[in-house]
């Protein structure tokens, strides 16, 4: 093993903040919130997150314990997750139906440790090393290096996760890519391909890998910014990846930089990835050490298609591509994939547009925040249950994705 490797083992990645869910019961206290769908647009399998901050401000005595979710009488899967690593549920996390402008009330019970009704196998996150003298893989809850490089210690080359629509992984290296593996089936793929499917499973109709990403910036990778181009993220004191959550609901997956020489500052920074049941949008919420200078700058985007590109920007945070490429530089066993790539910025961030050789860049300004959220997105042309064919089609979906993204449920406390 690399003398740079740090890592922890284990056969079940279940963080601990799911342990959480199984634990003894504790005192129970009942508390109500109201959740609001804030658009004109009935929503199904909506995300909604309320921090242990929030549950706090209802309950003094809260502390991180389970948490039961009540929508009328009928309980409702939910999962809590433990972000920091010390044992204590930091967010809360469930999905609604909402018809348009609704409110809803839901009750949240403290201290019942019963297990939720969750269907089982909607989401799945993996993170592998792998053994150079056998080519055999271990499972791993997160890895780190001071160089910043695992690119070839770690299978599939970082941290990879998905849901039943569509599979993401990001790069272990400066480069910090997300990548896209597309999917002919609705299902949950990852757990048998582990990225690669055999020539086996594409004739069972596995998906694959769709990009050819390179140096560019794929789907939503955060980059930075130095007025008139991209910069990698690098050097770096340490880099990290970590699988926080792997359901049931949905996964939280963290690349987290130390030291991050850029520009004339030095930043901590963490990116966290958050995929829900059913969905195909990612949030990233990059968190800063400390708040971010006014004066910095990052960039993300989707990257250019190397055969046909059509491209669309609503100049207000929206950017899109619809094109054809290689997904590998074996171009005689795999062939050309049509794909849809998409980012959307809250207009608070959004600071224009840019260009280069490979990417269509979005710019973003924290502005002095200490946090600031994203989203993306991809489609593939081979997905047989949906039969997206059109930039047109992409383009549509993706201003319609944008607002809900950029619009979620919001949580009132008390009744």
């Amino acid at each position: 093993m690399q003398k740079n490797l740090l890592m922890k083992n284990s056969k079940l990645l279940i963080p601990a903040a799911a342990m959480l869910l199984f634990s003894a019961p504790l005192s129970a206290s009942e508390l109500v919130v109201t959740v609001k769908n804030p658009l004109d647009t009935a929503r199904v399998g909506a995300p909604v997150a309320i921090s242990a901050a929030q549950i706090r401000s209802l309950d003094a005595a809260y502390s991180g314990e389970p948490v039961a979710v009540y929508e009328g009488g009928a309980r409702v899967c939910a999962q809590l997750d433990d972000f920091d690593g010390d044992g204590k549920a930091d967010e809360l996390a469930f999905l609604l139906d909402m018809k348009a402008n609704e409110a809803k009330k839901i009750r949240l019970i403290t201290g019942d440790a019963t297990a939720a009704p969750c269907a089982a196998g909607r989401v799945h996150a993996q993170l592998f090393l792998r053994n150079k003298s056998d080519n055999s893989i271990t499972p791993v809850p997160s890895a780190s290096s001071p160089t910043g490089n695992l690119y070839n210690s770690l299978h599939h080359h970082g941290p990879a996760w998905e849901t039943e629509l569509v599979a993401y992984r990001a790069y272990f290296d400066a480069k910090q890519t997300i990548d896209v593996y597309g999917k002919r089936l609705r299902r949950l793929e990852l757990d048998a391909s582990k990225w690669y499917p055999t020539d086996e499973q594409l004739k069972q109709g596995f998906g694959d890998d769709i990009l050819l990403v390179s140096g560019s910036v794929g789907v939503g990778t955060l980059k930075g910014w130095d007025g008139a181009k991209a910069l990698h993220i690098s050097p770096v004191g340490n880099r990290e990846a970590r699988i926080v959550a792997a359901g049931p609901l949905r996964t939280v997956v963290e690349m987290k930089v130390q030291k991050w020489a850029y520009t004339t500052d030095s930043l901590d920074v963490t990116f966290r990835y958050i995929a829900y049941a059913g969905r195909r949008d990612v949030e990233v919420r990059v968190i800063g050490g400390k708040p971010f200078a006014p004066s910095i700058q990052f960039c993300t985007g989707v990257q250019k298609m190397q055969k046909s590109t059509e491209f669309f920007s609503d100049n207000a945070g929206l950017a899109c591509v619809w094109g054809t490429g290689f997904p590998v530089n074996d171009t005689v066993k795999y062939g050309l994939q049509t794909v849809g790539l998409a980012v959307a910025i809250p207009a608070a961030i959004y600071h224009g547009d840019a260009t280069d050789r490979y990417n269509h860049l979005t710019l973003l300004a924290p502005k002095g925040a200490a946090e600031f959220s994203y989203y993306f997105w991809a489609v593939s042309e081979k997905e047989e249950w949906w039969q997206m064919k059109t930039a047109k089609a992409f383009f549509d979906f993706s201003a319609a994705e944008k607002r809900l993204a950029l619009n979620p449920p919001t949580v009132e406390l008390g009744r």
